[in-house]
């Protein structure tokens, strides 16, 4: 029988944060132990929210800071009984998806300890620092500079779209990359008439026709205007529709207003953070298109998942999210303008047999599941380890 290895996933986003990334370091670590083991180190959380862990696998919190937009940073140089911790478990192979503090930490004791450890990059972390710290700060620069060493210095280096890469590039990584892509676990419902009548009734949208969705972080770095400046060209031309904006971040009061300056506060429904998982697919289902205009995100899971419910996703050309879509046959492709936004959904408002066959399309060709996913995965992590080995044995 083939020996069982032993994974740490390290993180600076993690519960009680709720995103993308926390999303595929938990499925990570539940596939890899349905036949392997695997935990996650992550920073403390404020103990004013309440939350505790109650996974069945290791938890391991580092001492953290406050960090930009709600999130915590690891600070690893302050906590010994953490570091003590980490070395003790003999972790067969690391992975960090973090280049900071936390990731850092990871890259030394790998090294120390004679064991592999993978890095993926999952954001546009240039992009994170110019809108924190100003784009001419030089500042800048200098984090760019810091992130980019773990990226260097890892035995193998992931990331989560092919456009993604041309990030590593500008951060002065060049050597091999790994697109390891994102998943869901979701499943196309069985009760999806049930879900979709609730909806319904929670909102009043009984016989609406033309209801578009966005689902996830009310964050306006994701093109957030774009779909109000649209939405305003749609009802200045008299064409039917609802909004719904799913889920809450921080700047979910800036879009509510927002979306009363230019008038279409009445059209749009904002349903602040959804964590009835079930719920949440009863709004897939109930949109007619996944409006989704971010360039931002580099593989974003609602678009993943919203093919599992056969709606298909609007998006933005040249994005990561544009990378798997034929326009037209398993979504729709836009220019970044409000205005070509307009023209695509006014379309497609009155051709509305087109947004059914593409949603189905988008389930047949997008849809991936996390158990596809995890073991390629865990395949990915013996022959690193195997290669590893072998490479020292040669030295």
């Amino acid at each position: 029988m083939e020996n069982k290895i032993k994974v740490l996933q390290l993180t600076d986003a993690y519960h009680p944060t709720v995103d993308g990334v926390v999303a595929v370091v938990d499925n990570y670590i539940k596939q890899i132990n349905k036949t392997d083991a695997c935990d996650v180190a992550c920073p403390t959380f404020n103990k004013k929210s309440g939350f505790l862990d109650k996974e069945d696998f290791k938890v391991l919190r580092c001492r953290s800071v406050k960090a930009p937009e709600g999130y915590r940073s690891a600070v690893p140089f302050i906590d010994r009984k953490f570091i003590k911790t980490v070395k003790n478990e003999n972790y067969d192979i690391f992975h960090a998806h973090t280049p900071f503090l936390l990731g850092r930490k990871a890259l030394k004791i790998a090294k120390k300890q004679g064991r592999p450890i993978v890095a993926t990059l999952h954001t546009q972390y240039h992009r994170d620092f110019e809108r924190v710290l100003g784009k001419r700060n030089p500042l800048v620069k200098f984090m760019v500079r810091f992130i980019s060493k773990l990226y260097k210095k890892a035995d193998s280096v992931w990331t989560v779209s092919n456009r993604s890469v041309s990030f590593l590039r500008q951060y002065g990584y060049h050597g091999d990359v790994k697109v390891i892509r994102n998943a869901t676990d979701y499943v196309f419902p069985e009760n999806a008439t049930e879900l979709i009548k609730k909806i319904n009734e929670l909102h009043g949208l009984e016989n609406q026709q033309n209801v578009f969705v966005f689902v996830g972080r009310m964050a306006m770095y994701k093109n957030l205007k774009l779909i109000c400046d649209a939405l305003k060209i749609l009802k200045d031309k008299n064409v039917e529709f609802k909004m719904l904006f799913v889920g809450g971040g921080f700047d979910y009061d800036e879009l509510v207003e927002y979306s009363k300056t230019v008038g279409v506060f009445d059209r749009c429904i904002f349903t602040g953070n959804v964590k009835d998982r079930e719920l949440l697919q009863g709004y897939y289902l109930r949109g007619d298109l996944l409006i989704f205009p971010s360039t931002f995100d580099m593989a974003s899971i609602v678009q993943i998942e919203a093919s599992a419910h056969k709606t298909p996703a609007v998006v933005t050309e040249n994005s990561c999210s544009a990378e798997q879509i034929i326009d037209g046959e398993n979504g729709f492709i836009c220019k970044e303008t409000s205005k070509s936004y307009a023209e695509k959904l006014e379309y497609l408002c009155s051709n509305p047999s087109i947004m059914k066959t593409v949603g189905e399309n988008a389930y047949k060709t997008l849809y991936r599941t996390w158990d596809d996913l995890g073991k390629e995965v865990k395949e990915a992590y013996k022959e690193i380890i195997k290669e590893y080995k072998n490479k020292k044995g040669k030295n």
